[in-house]
């Protein structure tokens, strides 16, 4: 009887974010990955891996910031816009093998991975995410860090890491313990400086129960968690199908113990699916127990020579997930085990048009028949790939779907017959389409509310926002149950803990044909915020860089985007974040004549408190026209550049970016 696997496209879990592997050239001898590894390790087609995720260390000395440059550069080169890098501190130089840093170089700790984001930045690679360091609870050859000290440098240093626009992750645990992590999810403000929270599966196996993988705190937070580092065992070969070996290491004792290449599957299947990851990267990409085929550095097992520099079994396995769950795709809800020793999991991707399942088979006595059922997916057939013992990631054609069902056979063509499975399956899931918010087209010229973006509807192409996370941050009751964060702010509201990548789209109806004055109200607490327009796909401006104004993000200003020419009629407006943390009030596209026009009113603020530094004013006539713009500091100069501006003396008003208006005396 076939065993049945139900997935519940509507039942949607955490974002997937990709799958990678580690590159540490010193630690390599300079072998960590030539552009031939990167185009098999990063490369999406058939004979690769699918990875999109580097990790890299920082290194304690700035002259050994280059060493990881050209492989960040190749994978970057096949793995395209899905590429991401990230890196990793094992020590520094305030803290050595064994050391606990005292806090009074914490500042200087946060300049030095400063300093390497900013240097990865210049080379043209930068970093999605730094970590404050690696394995804290395994510092006899690393920097050591206590709960407390974690803690304490979260809460009081970790948001600093952002500064060259790369999201924190948490210090990683060795054997993801919990205790380690506990205090900061407890503090809002400390966790609040974590984008990521970073974990290895050392001290865990395939016998390892569920509860290893399980973060009861972490789910109720709405942790971002990247399983940062691991690999199942180091003493066998990658390309080991089942044998009974001696094994141990630093995770492990030495034992008499069967190695599975299967454990690989298993594994990642449990972090996405019990533990609720975003991320897995496996330890070194190429290594003779890693997914790229090398000899034994430690002269334990002959490699063969025809293997080196070929995808092992554990990259082919690695790769069933990699290639086709890729980043963007969403987890969705599947029976996770139909049967004894047979785990499903399920996904949609990110633009709605397919539907993979993976699953893994952990019987080697046994072949499984299963039945999967996709309920609300128009698929017609699904493409099967099988890597067993006999098979390498293996195309094994189409199966017809009848009435949203499936029914494969998982044959491993070989004595073992575990194996694992993915089927991907191409078709519109029921579509409904995205809306204008609260069903009104925004009508150009004219001001948009940055909060007002378009209503997401389901199916490609009805998706109307990109967001870090699933988690709303912001302390606005509106639209709380969507993923954007919206906080309170500017004019009411405003989109905040904005982060690089995110974007949001807005339906506009232009009246008329020619060109548009586009200004931006927004603020930033930051000094690498920007932003980018674009239409219907086609990008209008620049990157927009956005100045600090202010500490807190409180105080928002206008900023210019420019002029852009616009067509008459119905268009998508794109606002992507290309510099995060910058909130957004609104944005409008219009002219000086059709902005301040006669008889506009004003609301006079009083007292205006001019700043210390100059500052921008429109200048008005007591009826609303608008006269031109100036530029001052203090009141004084800001009648004295007014009188430059008017015809004659009397009564005027100013009115700042910021949105305030003065009444001033101006005389002739």
């Amino acid at each position: 009887m076939a065993a049945t696997v139900n997935v519940d496209l509507d039942e949607e879990h955490q974002v997937i974010r990709g799958f990678g592997g580690m590159v540490h050239n010193q630690w390599q001898g300079g072998g960590g990955l030539s552009e031939a590894d990167a185009k098999i390790a990063f490369g999406t087609g058939e004979g690769t891996i699918g990875l999109n995720t580097l990790r890299i260390p920082v290194y304690a000395s700035s002259s050994d910031f280059n060493k990881e440059v050209n492989a960040a550069k190749y994978a970057k080169k096949y793995a395209g816009d899905d590429f991401l890098l990230y890196a990793t501190p094992w020590t520094s130089p305030y803290a050595g093998a064994n050391q606990h840093m005292a806090d009074s170089n914490y500042q200087n700790y946060v300049d030095h991975l400063n300093s390497f984001t900013a240097y990865m930045k210049d080379q043209g690679v930068p970093l999605y995410a730094i970590s404050i360091s690696n394995e804290p609870d395994w510092c006899g050859e690393w920097a050591c860090w206590s709960a407390d000290e974690i803690y304490n440098f979260t809460k009081d240093y970790a948001d600093q890491m952002r500064k060259n626009g790369t999201k924190v992750i948490s210090t990683e645990s060795f054997a993801y313990q919990k205790k380690l992590y506990n205090k900061v999810l407890d503090d809002a403000n400390a966790l609040k400086n974590w984008d990521i929270l970073g974990a290895h599966f050392y001290a865990s196996s395939a016998t390892t129960g569920d509860d290893f993988f399980q973060y009861a705190l972490a789910d109720q937070k709405n942790v971002e968690r990247w399983m940062t580092e691991h690999y199942t065992e180091s003493q066998g070969s990658g390309n080991y199908w089942r044998k009974v070996m001696y094994t141990g290491d630093q995770a492990n004792q030495n034992k008499l113990d069967t190695v599975r290449a299967m454990d690989v599957g298993y594994e990642i299947h449990r972090a996405m699916v019990v533990g609720n990851f975003n991320q897995y990267t496996w330890w070194y990409i190429r290594r003779c127990y890693g997914l790229i085929m090398e000899k034994d550095f430690g002269n334990k097992l002959s490699i063969p020579t025809d293997e080196i520099g070929k995808i092992s079994k554990r990259g082919y396995i690695m790769s069933q997930f990699a290639r086709f769950v890729r980043p963007g795709a969403i987890r969705v809800g599947a029976t996770d085990k139909p049967e004894d020793n047979l785990f499903a999991s399920a996904y949609k991707s990110a633009d709605g048009d397919s539907v993979i399942v993976v699953l893994v088979n952990r019987d080697y006595g046994k072949s499984k028949t299963v039945t999967v059922n996709v309920p609300g997916a128009d698929i017609s057939t699904f493409h099967m790939y099988t890597t067993s013992e006999a098979k390498n990631a293996k195309d094994e054609g189409e199966v017809e779907v009848e009435n949203g069902s499936v029914t494969i056979t998982m044959e491993s063509g070989a004595t073992n017959k575990d194996c694992i499975v993915t089927l991907v399956g191409v078709g519109e899931q029921i579509v409904i389409p995205r809306e204008p918010y609260d069903g009104k087209v925004a009508t150009l010229p004219g001001k948009v509310e940055a909060e007002n973006y378009d209503v997401p509807g389901k199916g490609k192409g009805n998706s109307t926002y990109q967001d870090s996370d699933s988690e709303n941050k912001g302390d606005a009751e509106f639209r709380d149950t969507e993923g954007v964060d919206v906080v309170k702010g500017g004019s009411n509201y405003a989109i905040g803990y904005t982060t690089t990548g995110e974007w949001l789209e807005y339906t506009v109806d232009v009246k008329k044909s020619g060109e548009y004055e586009l200004l931006v109200h927004a603020a930033s607490g930051s000094e690498t915020s920007s932003f980018q327009f674009s239409i219907d796909g086609q990008t209008i401006t620049e990157v927009i860089e956005m100045p600090k104004t202010g500490e807190d993000w409180s105080v928002y200003k206008d900023v210019s985007a420019g002029k852009v020419n616009l067509t008459e009629g119905q268009h998508i407006v794109r606002l992507s974040i290309t510099g995060g943390y910058v909130n957004i009030d609104w944005f409008r596209f219009g002219t000086e004549a059709e902005e301040y026009k006669e008889g506009t009113t004003f609301t006079v603020s009083a007292p205006l408190l001019l700043p210390t530094e100059t500052e921008n004013f429109r200048i008005f006539d007591m009826n609303g026209s608008y006269l031109g713009s100036v530029q001052a500091m203090g009141m004084q100069e800001l009648r004295s550049r007014a009188a430059n501006l008017v015809k004659r003396g009397g009564a005027y008003l100013a009115k700042s970016l910021g949105g305030r208006t003065v009444r001033i005396q101006v005389t002739k």
